[in-house]
């Protein structure tokens, strides 16, 4: 019966290679979804506050454009025509 042991350490020694060699790859790749995640993050924290900013003037506005003493169904109508969190963040995204 022939000795095949020689041929299974060269057959263990290329499959340790390709893992290597596919752990590498993977690393990479984790890697470069890290920076995209962290570069996005803070893309998307930049525009929350660049949001609240705004959230916080157009509420200033309002309140210094809404008269103190109105009637009931005034003070209701000028409540509506304050944009809303939504309206606003749609006019954000139509900036972009």
């Amino acid at each position: 019966m022939r000795d095949i042991r020689g041929d299974l350490q060269d057959r263990a020694n290329q499959v340790t290679e390709q893992i290597s060699a596919t752990q590498e790859q993977f690393d990479k790749v984790l890697e470069q979804l890290k920076l995209e995640h962290k570069a996005k993050l803070e893309e998307l924290k930049s525009d929350l506050g660049a949001i609240r900013i705004v959230i916080k003037t157009e509420d200033r506005l309002g309140s210094v454009i809404t008269p103190t003493k109105q009637s009931e169904p005034q003070a209701q109508q000028a409540q509506s025509q304050r944009p809303t969190s939504d309206s606003l963040m749609r006019r954000v995204s139509a900036l972009r």
